[in-house]
């Protein structure tokens, strides 16, 4: 058969197949099996390059903040429509290819008491003392990343309240070696009202961790804290403060569980006391074992002692916590918390002791076409022992059934 007449085969053949294609695929996928073959041979080949990397690409993502309640008190609950929450906008771009990505973060507080106090709650979006603004860059060079963060938060918001943060950093890693560093501002008052204090505080940290396969990971950590008040009310007391601090870490997971220990020294210097010094050591030892792939256990021991070495007071903190976690199956669900903490000082002034725990039973009932059921059993136990004021001691003995209706 002359060219001629396969081309013009070919062309009728393409014409009689596209209106089955609707846009939705290409030609080959529309006409019988048969054809395919003489289409992939005589169409122009698609270039095997790889394509090459926008220079920039932009993505919006909501984002929503609602904060855990761990009392299982009714008087402490409230309808989900009106508990504290946040609701925002996240902006992400990435820049030239990759090397650069910059974020942009916008948040207001809903629901709870501040929603209400105010104003209208009609009027409430638009209180500007309940909003939050970020702003953030990170880039990557090779081994090495740094970035920039700046956040801003006001009197009324849910998370990290008037509060503002500014902080460059830098991580550098080869093979099993990496250096990390940041260096920071961060105080209070965002608005500036001078009847509150306001308090900077000036930081910056040196990091450095070792990890290789099958070894323990080692880490060191120094950091320089300053704190002064600004905007000082009549009032108000001001605060002049230094620390230096340096920690270490050692980490170890084996087959089922994981272990960290964590170890730090503290320096203070009050410098309204002609440099009063204060140290204070701190262990603390978390893990996390699974005997099995339903079971999880987390104990937690942590220990602090101070010692104001201008007045010779020394004072202790113990702490211990543990959870349980066991799923017999996707329907049931049993949880377990205890936890205790202990506070006392060498001139009998302050003596404290809190110990509590929780247990939850969740169990999911049978799912329908159309809803899921969930019904859970708490019981909830705290107790707060204050021995130079046993008037102030409290005891909490609550319960709870929880049942929960959701859209399948």
């Amino acid at each position: 058969m002359p060219t001629s007449w396969k081309f013009l085969l070919v062309l009728l053949l393409a014409l009689v197949a596209s209106p089955a294609r609707g846009g939705d695929g290409p030609v080959l996928e529309q006409v019988p099996q048969r054809w395919q073959g003489v289409f992939s041979a005589l169409a122009p080949q698609a270039d095997s390059k790889p394509s090459t990397p926008p220079l920039y690409q932009t993505s919006l993502t909501p984002t929503f903040f609602t904060p855990l309640i761990h009392s299982s008190r009714l008087r402490d609950l409230a309808p989900e429509t009106d508990q504290s929450r946040t609701q925002g906008l996240l902006s992400s771009t990435t820049w030239l290819s990759g090397v650069f990505v910059t974020e942009t973060e916008v948040a207001q507080s809903l629901g709870g008491t501040g929603w209400l106090q105010s104003g209208i709650p009609g009027d409430s979006p638009n209180n500007v003392s309940q909003r939050m603004f970020r702003l953030g860059l990170t880039g990557t060079n090779g081994s090495i990343r740094y970035g920039a963060l700046y956040r801003s938060a006001e009197l009324a918001f849910l998370n990290g309240p008037d509060q503002a943060l500014r902080e460059v950093w830098g991580e550098w890693k080869n093979g099993s070696t990496t250096v990390r560093s940041a260096f920071g501002q961060q105080w209070n008052n965002v608005a500036g009202d001078a009847n509150r204090s306001r308090l900077e505080q000036t930081y910056g940290r040196v990091g450095l961790a070792w990890k290789r396969p099958i070894w323990p990971e080692i880490s060191l950590t120094y950091a320089h804290n300053s704190l002064n008040s600004v905007l000082e009310p009549l009032s108000i007391a001001p605060q002049r403060s230094l620390s230096h601090s340096l920690e270490g870490g050692l980490a170890y997971a084996g087959t089922g569980w994981n272990a960290r220990l964590v170890s730090s020294y503290i320096l203070g210097h009050d410098l309204l006391r002609g440099g009063a010094e204060t140290t204070a050591r701190t262990q603390m030892f978390t893990a996390a074992f699974r005997p099995w792939n339903t079971l999880i256990i987390s104990p937690t021991l942590g220990f602090r002692k101070e010692i104001q070495n201008w007045s010779g007071i020394q004072i202790t903190c113990p702490s211990a916590s543990i959870a349980l976690q066991y799923r017999q199956s996707q329907q049931l669900l049993i949880s377990a918390l205890g936890n205790y903490a202990g506070t006392r000082s060498s001139d009998g002034l302050i003596d404290t002791e809190q110990m509590g725990g929780k247990g939850i039973l969740s169990w999911k009932l049978q799912r329908s076409e159309t809803w899921t059921t969930l019904i859970a059993f708490e019981a909830g136990y705290n107790h707060m022992i204050t021995r130079t004021t046993p008037s102030t001691d409290s005891e909490d003995i609550s319960g709870l059934i929880r049942i929960v209706l959701a859209a399948s």
